[in-house]
């Protein structure tokens, strides 16, 4: 998912792709990656409703612990 098609600088293309992170526009692989990257707007509030509607599961086990007194 880290890679240039899902960076915010990066113009997808069908095999390559165009990279606008500076001034002169480079060409690039959809699968290529440069520590440059940064997660486009859309991905991002997608990853964001994913963490938020994720399913948390709720233990109902006590722990342990002192016994109770007679």
């Amino acid at each position: 998912m880290d890679n240039c098609s899902s960076c915010l600088f990066f113009v997808v293309g069908e095999r390559m792709g165009i990279c606008k992170r500076f001034p002169s526009a480079v060409n690039k692989s959809n699968d290529d990656w440069c520590g440059e990257w940064r997660i486009a707007e859309s991905l991002a509030l997608e990853a964001l409703v994913q963490v938020i509607t994720e399913p948390v599961l709720i233990s109902d086990k006590k722990k342990p612990g002192r016994p109770r007194k007679a």
